[in-house]
């Protein structure tokens, strides 16, 4: 019987600090427009009652909800929780402990959070997600199961299908954990149009 993976959110963790480049470009302190409106996505996905902000408590409780779903182990929920605690900290609180943030802080910390050097708290989380919708743990998602997962976000069968497509670079229709992390990254910290990276978490929405 398959089992799901135990992860350490840890970046010396099973899957390599590869996963956790540091910065090796010069980034761009100015943000695009497209660029805030997939940060406006991304937080209004996880302002799940419409108020405006996003509590620390709601977010942490992601492990709970996923473990109750039957998505993940009893084992992983508290590195699961521990990695969250690290997004929350540097990429939603720029480096602070705050108990709520807003759409306007998010998206400035984010802004500050692009020009670290070291950006792998962005990546902790991600092995955690990928496990939940590798529904067989056999270390890949298929087309199948990569597609319920961006379809819970909102996206439709045919661009699901197409974001797919951009990411299985190797044409093996497997994606990887690394090539599921690019995608999150490039969605996160590239400014430029990625195509349909840009909707791994659902539609853009405007101003």
């Amino acid at each position: 019987m398959l089992q799901m993976h135990l992860f350490n959110f840890d970046e010396s963790s099973i899957w390599g600090p590869h996963l956790f480049p540091m910065a090796t470009h010069d980034v761009q302190k100015e943000v695009t427009d497209l660029w805030i409106k997939k940060m406006k996505t991304h937080f209004n996905g996880n302002d799940k009652l419409k108020q405006g902000y996003v509590l620390k408590e709601n977010y942490l409780k992601l492990p709970e909800r996923f473990l109750q779903m039957g998505k993940i182990s009893e084992e992983n929920v508290e590195n699961f929780r521990a990695a969250l605690q690290c997004t929350w900290r540097d990429c939603w609180c720029g480096g602070e402990v705050r108990e709520k943030v807003t759409q306007s802080e998010f998206i400035e910390s984010m802004k500050n959070f692009r020009l670290w050097e070291n950006t792998s708290a962005l990546a902790k989380p991600m092995p955690f997600f990928f496990d939940a919708y590798d529904l067989n743990h056999d270390g890949f998602l298929t087309k199948e199961e990569f597609c319920t997962f961006v379809q819970g976000n909102g996206l439709d069968q045919e661009r699901a299908e197409i974001l797919f497509a951009q990411i299985d670079t190797n044409h093996d229709d497997l994606i990887s954990l690394e090539d599921f992390i690019t995608c999150i990254r490039a969605f996160f910290l590239s400014q430029d149009d990625e195509g349909h990276y840009s909707y791994v978490f659902g539609p853009l929405i405007g101003n």
